[in-house]
């Protein structure tokens, strides 16, 4: 199967699969899903000081998952909104933020395709979402995000090095049994593989799920891989600009060298003048 592939990527919108994936997004065991709670705040902290200046804003977070930077940017005083395909993981982050009594509101969607809204102050797309998009639905993505944007509004978007991108790809074939994960709630065996198609930078992982007295499930993933060149010429085409590049979201370098963080700006006119 062809990278990015009609059909191919994982059911994050299947209602089982989005409960165990909610199970990834809040252990304290791992940061495979979303990152333990003490990284995420040093995250969340940084986001409120360099990016939105100390100030209370409009923040759009794409890929929200459970809230878990949401509700922390709503309790330090933002108004946020955010997007996401997981019915079980959008279900969680508005309880919680009901809990909270936080400005928050949260929308089951696509963010391939939704309206995103505008006059944000800062647009969120955080742990490598982006590069799980093909690259016309990245480059759609980017262009809306413009238009969501408030003139002095910025992007935060945390990505995969393309190296570790290309590393994923080419380690060998595994397999791990589980009593109940990601894949399954009962014991199951999983096969993995990944391949890396150097001819246009993607990493393809595919996962042979095997249950006791049932046909194997197969899911796959694609992760893109993109270039300092290429992310500058993409940003280019969205009238965007990037103002700062991180080695981490949290002011600190984190010892896994495996995301960087882009901060961009909307590009000025001739004029000067903000468009």
């Amino acid at each position: 199967m062809a990278p990015f592939a009609p059909g191919s990527g994982l059911p994050w919108d299947d209602p089982e699969f989005s409960q165990r994936m909610l199970k990834e997004h809040l252990s304290q065991h791992h940061d495979r899903a979303s990152r333990r709670f003490e990284i995420i705040d040093q995250q969340v902290a940084w986001i409120h000081q360099a990016v939105l200046g100390g100030k209370a804003g409009r923040v759009l977070d794409l890929g929200c998952g459970p809230g878990l930077y949401t509700n922390r940017l709503a309790q330090r005083g933002h108004t946020c909104t955010g997007l996401d395909f997981s019915p079980a993981s959008i279900r969680y982050a508005q309880a919680q933020a009901a809990q909270a009594e936080v400005d928050c509101q949260y929308r089951l969607v696509d963010v391939r395709t939704a309206d995103l809204g505008s006059d944000f102050d800062a647009v969120l797309m955080l742990f490598g979402e982006f590069n799980t998009l093909a690259p016309p639905d990245a480059q759609s993505l980017l262009g809306r995000i413009q238009s969501a944007l408030a003139p002095s509004g910025r992007l935060v978007l945390e990505l995969h090095f393309d190296h570790y991108v290309r590393a994923l790809g080419e380690q060998a074939p595994n397999w791990f049994a589980r009593p109940a994960g990601l894949f399954a709630d009962l014991p199951h065996l999983v096969l993995h593989e990944s391949r890396w198609h150097a001819e246009v930078a993607v990493t393809t992982e595919r996962y042979w799920v095997f249950e006791e007295r049932s046909e194997p499930s197969v899911y796959s993933l694609d992760t893109q891989a993109y270039s300092n060149v290429e992310l500058e010429k993409m940003f280019e085409r969205a009238d965007l600009s990037i103002a700062g590049r991180y080695e981490s979201l949290t002011g600190e370098l984190e010892s896994e060298a495996e995301l960087f963080g882009l901060v961009a700006e909307r590009r000025m006119c001739d004029s000067g003048a903000s468009p």
